[in-house]
Formats: C-alpha cells, sequence, structure tokens
C-alpha cells in the first residue's frame, strides 16, 4: 500500500515538473521567436509633435535591432486618452505598445469621474524614455521679455495661453500658479503641441508651453520669443536660455515620457522589450539626437519604472487637486 502511495506521488511529482518544464519551454519559445510581425506604437497624439518625432526616432533604430518593422501610430486626442484606450484594449502579446506622458497616464486619469482605462491597472511599464524640456514662450507682439514681464501683464489685463490639451501637464501646472499668484490668464486648449505651435505663431495666443524641440525653429527665426525654460535645469544647446524658476517663477513642468504596453505581458517579451529600447536610447548617436531634441533621458529598470510610473499618478492626483483643474465629463 504504502509502495502504492508513494509510486502516485512520485508519478505526480513528475508530471507537475514536467508541466513546469514544458511551461518554460514555451515561454523561451515565445521569447525566442518575439518578434515574428510588425511592432505598432500608437502616438496618442498629432504627428509632428515633440512626442512623435522622438517616437519616429526610436523606432527606426528598434526596428533594425529587432529585425522587424516598428509601425507609428497617430492616434490623437482628448489629451492622450484615445490612443492609449486602444492600446489598453490590445492583445498583451508585445506587438503594441504606447508612447505613454504622465498627460495621459498620471494626470488625465485624475481628472475624468469615468476614465477609458485604469491607468494603474491596465498597462505594463515597458521603458522609460525620460523627460521633455519645456520653454515658456510669447508672440512677437507680447510687450514681455522676460517672465517677470509677462506676469506683471497677467495682473493688468487678460492674457491668453495655450497648451495641448485640457488637463495637460502644462494646464494644471499652470493653472495652479495661476491661482496661487492672481494673475488673469485665459486657458485655450489644442490637440496636440504641433497645432499648439501653429496657434501661438499664427498670432491666435499670447502665450503657451511648448517643447524646446519644436519652437527652438521658430524661435531663432523670430516666430516667437523664448521667455524661459520650464524645468531644474537650463538646456545644454541654449545655456544662455535662463530657467523660469531663476526668473523667480517657480514652474518645473518636467513631465515624464516612456513606453507602455497592454497589462499582463509576457514576462519574457516585456523584459526583451525593455532591453532592446533601452540600448536604442544609450547608442551615442541616438543620445546626440536626443539632447538636440531638447530630451533629457532617464534609464531604469523594467521594475523601477513601474515603481516610478505608479509614484507619479499619485504625485499628478495630489497637483490636480490643487489646480482646480475640472472636466464636463
Amino acid at each position: 500500500m504504502q509502495q502504492g502511495i508513494s509510486a502516485g506521488w512520485a508519478r505526480r511529482h513528475w508530471l507537475a515538473a514536467a508541466g513546469l518544464g514544458l511551461a518554460g519551454l514555451v515561454r523561451r519559445a515565445r521569447a525566442d521567436s518575439f518578434p515574428s510581425k510588425p511592432i505598432r506604437i500608437v502616438v496618442p497624439w498629432a504627428a509632428g509633435g515633440g512626442g512623435d518625432v522622438v517616437v519616429r526616432l526610436l523606432a527606426a533604430r528598434l526596428g533594425e535591432r529587432l529585425g522587424q518593422q516598428v509601425v507609428v501610430d497617430n492616434r490623437g486626442g482628448a489629451t492622450g486618452t484615445i490612443g492609449s484606450a486602444v492600446v489598453a484594449k490590445s492583445p498583451a502579446d508585445g506587438y503594441t505598445l504606447v508612447y505613454a506622458t504622465a498627460d495621459s497616464h498620471s494626470i488625465f486619469p485624475n481628472l475624468l469621474k469615468h476614465p477609458p482605462y485604469d491607468a494603474r491597472h491596465d498597462f505594463s511599464a515597458v521603458a522609460p524614455i525620460g523627460y521633455f524640456q519645456f520653454g515658456l514662450a510669447v508672440h512677437p507682439s507680447v510687450p514681455a521679455r522676460t517672465a517677470a514681464e509677462l506676469l506683471a501683464l497677467a495682473r493688468r489685463e487678460s492674457v491668453t495661453y495655450g497648451t495641448w490639451g485640457v488637463g495637460s501637464s502644462a494646464h494644471v501646472a499652470i493653472e495652479s500658479y495661476r491661482q496661487d499668484h492672481r494673475l488673469d490668464l485665459r486657458h485655450v486648449p489644442y490637440q496636440g503641441t504641433a497645432p499648439l505651435l501653429v496657434g501661438l505663431v499664427g498670432g491666435q495666443l499670447q502665450a503657451a508651453v511648448l517643447p524646446m524641440q519644436i519652437a527652438e525653429q521658430h524661435m531663432r527665426g523670430g516666430g516667437l520669443r523664448m521667455l524661459g525654460l520650464a524645468s531644474t535645469g537650463r538646456a545644454p544647446n541654449e545655456p544662455q536660455l535662463p530657467t523660469l524658476v531663476e526668473q523667480g517663477m517657480a514652474l518645473d513642468l518636467r513631465s515624464w515620457v516612456g513606453f507602455m504596453g497592454p497589462a499582463r505581458m509576457p514576462a519574457e517579451v516585456l523584459a526583451l522589450l525593455h532591453r532592446e529600447i533601452g540600448a536604442v536610447i544609450a547608442e551615442p548617436a541616438i543620445q546626440d539626437k536626443l539632447r538636440g531634441l531638447y530630451v533629457q533621458t532617464d534609464a531604469q529598470p523594467q521594475a523601477q519604472y513601474q515603481r516610478f510610473v505608479d509614484a507619479e499618478y499619485a504625485r499628478w492626483a495630489k497637483l490636480v487637486s490643487e489646480s482646480r483643474v475640472v472636466l464636463d465629463s
């Protein structure tokens, strides 16, 4: 009897071990064969904007490393939530990623009563890119050459300012600052940074917060006047341009950007994508181009990046509450 029990236990134990071994082989085979078809990166903003430029740069090199085409798919609207929702509902196989930002994954979900996705549970943090450097710019017709002069103007009369969307990081930060300093600023939202730039250069706005990489050409050409960087430090490309903090305007708009995928992606595929994206970003030639685009890279292990994204969600929730920004829906 004891011998039969021992034999049965051994058989079950062997089958269980074989099952685990088979599962491991399946996982390794899945990782070894990935990718076997093109990968899609959804950019939930209009084509031509700051994030779109960076993603296309990285996608081209990533495709070369992976031996598969990496397609960029622009799905703009609703401050990044329309395209992000597409990815949240996509198969978690690694073939669909989203260019995620603080706007789409930390801020807007805290503004909506019924967001189209759960930013904390519907995504896997794949790989970080880093931070954009933003600048506060005005149309040349505005009689302000420094941040202090713009603030003085906004205390005397109404000034229109634009952002790349209602509930964007720029909107939340500026509204919080406006209330603290009793400024007469009227918000004009756009659907992305590219149309926002057109609005400012075209004179439909008096001021705007813009990614430096798309504002630089117009700044040098006189199409707009840059008052200062909305970040904690000066840009290596424009060392003469002071920060807003240096001018007494405590407005830090460092906003994280990176890649996310649907929740519950296979661990091996997640690790492979994190490694390959990180390797692309670390290449000296890519680093030079990113610096030229005013992007500060921030390499993190995948697990640490996931914790960072979770912490940013909580941090921006507090800032959203303080800004008193309210959406209709």
